[in-house]
């Protein structure tokens, strides 16, 4: 490059500020139209979704587990690996709007033909991109929303383990209460097996007797081994969603506390319009990934045009080392480049083309995304309400056989009863306390799921590339 006169640099200086008035430009399309905001109405009670909702079930080793999968789980490390890869993508994308610099140096020594000769020089040069088409920006942008994506990612990947940690808590819970009830069962079953066999014995009772009470202690004892295989099953799924290893499970202080029979609920005010992009972080993250998708198609509509760029050069060149830094060394220059794609048989656009199926790739999953949760937040809170139904019938029933069989055991200590009908009516109430067990642990986990299709307290926050819209 020569070296430019004054007049030279004004006209120059005048060019740069055209080009500056049409950096602004950008070929990135409009967003495809999308639904960000659904109103859904339910009559329930005014609440305020606490991120910490776990804490609302004042069970301490629920939290502590919790608490235990949110520093160890494996892939909650491994969302949260990914999280920092793009937010280094992402910085990298920022990167382009910057000059990029080069320092070199040389110094050599030539002879040729009896005569040599020295040179050495140091020099540094600048060459920054001019985004006239945009390419640099939506390259920025997408960058941006893809890193703003996979940190929600990261957060529903921490919803995921949270509410996996609390579902498989209250299970091992309630089988650990139903191990109990069943083992009172089969007490009962062998006691009126053994009451049976003297029967048999005796002659009073025929064999089919006999052997249908052998066959209600051996369901009894079945029931009960699968019961326990759950159990270890269930204590190893908590270990490792809790990030620790298999010993942790062996000891027989993991479960201090089980929940009350009351388990609070989250409502909804009425009259409320949910946004659910707001409250779940997997819409939010799809949402992202369509912006970022549709920025990629201004990148790749930039391609098509030329790229310019400034350059400018200062450094010093001398054949005397001694007197390389000094102002007779001194030699500099600046100027322009563009670069323009000639012929690249139609990369370009079979590139533009598949940026274009990317966006509607990712429009359509933003669309799936967005029914999936709406139609989860409506079955889990349906299954809420009918969860409650459940336990009420359920305490109702273990209240009505508890009047049964106390007034039965009476009866029996007067001899208005036999040992028979006080082993029945006793059999009837641990069976209804095994079905309000379960329905416990139902409502326990219809309460999660609320939780969970509610975005477990996840706000989001004011977008990260605003600046760049």
């Amino acid at each position: 490059m020569k070296k430019l006169k004054m007049s030279k640099n004004i006209k120059f200086g005048l060019g740069l500020g055209f080009i500056a008035l049409l950096s602004g430009c950008s070929f990135r399309p409009d967003m495809p139209e999308v639904q960000t905001n659904v109103q859904m109405r339910y009559e329930f009670e005014q609440y305020n979704l606490n991120d910490k909702w776990w804490q609302e079930f004042n069970d301490e080793k629920l939290n502590e587990l919790i608490l235990s999968a949110l520093a160890n789980n494996s892939d909650l490390l491994i969302a949260l690996n990914n999280l920092e890869r793009a937010r280094i993508q992402m910085n990298l994308s920022k990167i382009e709007f910057l000059p990029n610099s080069t320092l070199s140096g040389s110094s050599t020594k030539a002879n040729a033909n009896q005569n040599s000769s020295n040179s050495h020089s140091l020099s540094g040069s600048a060459s920054w991109e001019i985004d006239l088409w945009g390419r640099v920006r939506n390259s920025a942008r997408a960058g941006i929303a893809s890193f703003k994506a996979s940190q929600y990612d990261y957060e529903n990947a921490k919803l995921s383990i949270i509410t996996s940690v609390a579902n498989t808590y209250f299970t091992l819970v309630s089988l650990q209460n139903q191990e109990q009830i069943l083992k009172d069962s089969l007490a009962s079953y062998e006691e009126t097996l053994s009451y049976r066999k003297a029967e048999y014995e005796s002659g009073n009772v025929d064999e089919l007797v006999y052997s249908q009470a052998k066959a209600s202690v051996d369901d009894a004892k079945s029931q009960l081994v699968s019961l326990q295989d759950s159990l270890i099953s269930t204590r190893t799924a908590l270990a490792l969603l809790a990030g620790k290893d298999t010993s942790f499970i062996l000891n027989g202080d993991l479960i201090k506390t089980t929940p009350g029979d009351e388990i609070s609920a989250p409502t909804i005010p009425s009259g409320l319009g949910a946004d659910i992009l707001e409250r779940r972080p997997d819409v939010a993250a799809a949402l992202k990934r369509l912006k970022a998708a549709n920025a990629q198609i201004g990148v790749s509509i930039a391609n098509f045009f030329p790229k310019i760029s400034l350059t400018g050069v200062l450094g010093y060149a001398s054949p005397e080392f001694d007197r390389l830094i000094v102002n007779e060394a001194k030699n500099w220059s600046y100027g322009g480049s563009l670069v323009m794609p000639l012929l690249d048989f139609g990369r370009t656009y079979q590139n533009t083309k598949i940026a274009y199926k990317d966006q509607n790739a990712s429009l359509l999953n933003y669309d799936k995304t967005l029914k999936t949760a709406l139609g989860e937040v409506h079955d889990a809170l349906k299954l809420r309400q009918n969860a409650s139904e459940k336990l009420k019938a359920s305490r109702n029933l273990r209240d009505s056989w508890q009047k049964v069989f106390m007034l039965t055991k009476a009866r029996f200590k007067e001899g208005y009863s036999t040992h028979l009908e006080y082993l029945d009516a006793q059999r009837g109430l641990l069976s209804a306390r095994l079905s309000y067990a379960k329905a416990r642990l139902g409502i326990a986990n219809a309460v999660v799921e609320v939780y969970k299709a509610l975005g477990g307290g996840f706000k989001l926050e004011k977008p990260l590339d605003s600046d760049l819209d």
